[in-house]
């Protein structure tokens, strides 16, 4: 009797191709929630970095208005020394614009979103307006899922001040 020769092929089974693709699939889980991670974070930082720019914008655009108009402003008459106000539209028409087109470009990211800028003046013996404080605070909630309890409020405050040196 003659022997027969086995020929073994070395094949993979459904299984181990199952098997290698799921252990694949577990190695690629943690890489894929850093990505994930990376662009909530990237998108986080960019809406900071958009409202203080937005905030320091509107503050450069109320500087830019001259003393004698705060001076003159009937609102602003008789505000004492240290109390804040709210500072009026007219005065960051631009910015106003920059803060609307922000919000309609984040509307479907970003909720409860809003600003909040005002001033105080500090008076010389002449009443007249030596120094105008002013600080901006914009603040915002992410949109998340809806099941989530409410997010944290975040925000950002920008705050400079401008020297009348017509003031004696």
């Amino acid at each position: 009797m003659r022997k027969m020769a086995i020929i073994r092929k070395s094949a993979m089974s459904l299984l181990e191709v199952v098997l290698a693709a799921v252990i694949i699939c577990l190695a690629f889980l943690p890489i894929l929630r850093v990505v994930d991670f990376g662009s909530v974070s990237t998108v986080k930082v960019n809406t900071y970095s958009k409202a203080a720019r937005l905030a320091q914008e509107l503050i450069e655009e109320c500087k830019h208005v001259p003393f004698k108009v705060y001076q003159n402003n009937p609102n602003y008459k008789n505000l004492a020394d240290n109390v804040y106000e709210i500072v009026q539209q007219d005065y960051y028409r631009k910015t106003m614009k920059s803060i609307e087109e922000f919000m309609e470009q984040n509307k479907q990211s970003l909720k409860d979103f809003g600003y909040d800028a005002r001033l105080k003046v500090k008076r010389n013996n002449l009443n007249q307006i030596k120094e105008i404080w002013f600080e901006v605070e914009i603040k915002w909630r992410e949109r998340g899922k809806k099941d989530e309890i409410a997010q944290q409020e975040l925000r950002v405050r920008a705050g400079n001040a401008m020297y009348n040196s017509e003031a004696m």
